[in-house]
């Protein structure tokens, strides 16, 4: 069975969200304003952020750039981190923004979190005095 090739990007012009991207093939694809209706008009955007595979407990699909309050222990308080991906393990993680700690989101194809202990409240491209304090770079 092949896998699903599809992959989902939100699109910004700048800080604002102007739409959202769905790569079904090399040569597929559909953009949206809302993410609900698709067709192949393509909005003017100028920055990308990629989907990471997981939604959060609300079902909203979390991308890189998301704060979100997150727990890994169901029975721990929740700690807030930001979605990021990291270049030199080459993945999506979490990055703890008050431990600076970075949990990937899977681990040889296993997810470290379950999805009813994500929420996604916010976005990073919103937050600059928060990427300057990580310091995060595009």
């Amino acid at each position: 069975m092949e896998e699903n090739p599809e992959r989902r990007f939100r699109l910004r012009q700048d800080a604002e969200i102007v739409g959202y991207m769905r790569k079904l093939s090399a040569r597929m694809v559909l953009y949206s304003i809302d993410g609900f209706w698709w067709r192949g008009l393509k909005p003017e955007y100028n920055e990308v952020d990629e989907y990471t595979g997981i939604r959060d407990r609300n079902n909203r699909y979390i991308y890189e750039w998301d704060i979100l309050e997150f727990k890994i222990d169901p029975d721990a308080d929740y700690q807030k981190g930001v979605v990021l991906w990291e270049g030199r393990q080459k993945v999506f993680g979490i990055k703890d923004i008050n431990q600076g700690s970075f949990i990937p989101l899977f681990v040889e194809g296993i997810a470290m979190f379950n999805s009813r202990e994500l929420k996604v409240f916010s976005h990073l491209f919103l937050n600059p005095e928060l990427k300057d304090r990580l310091g995060v770079r595009d």
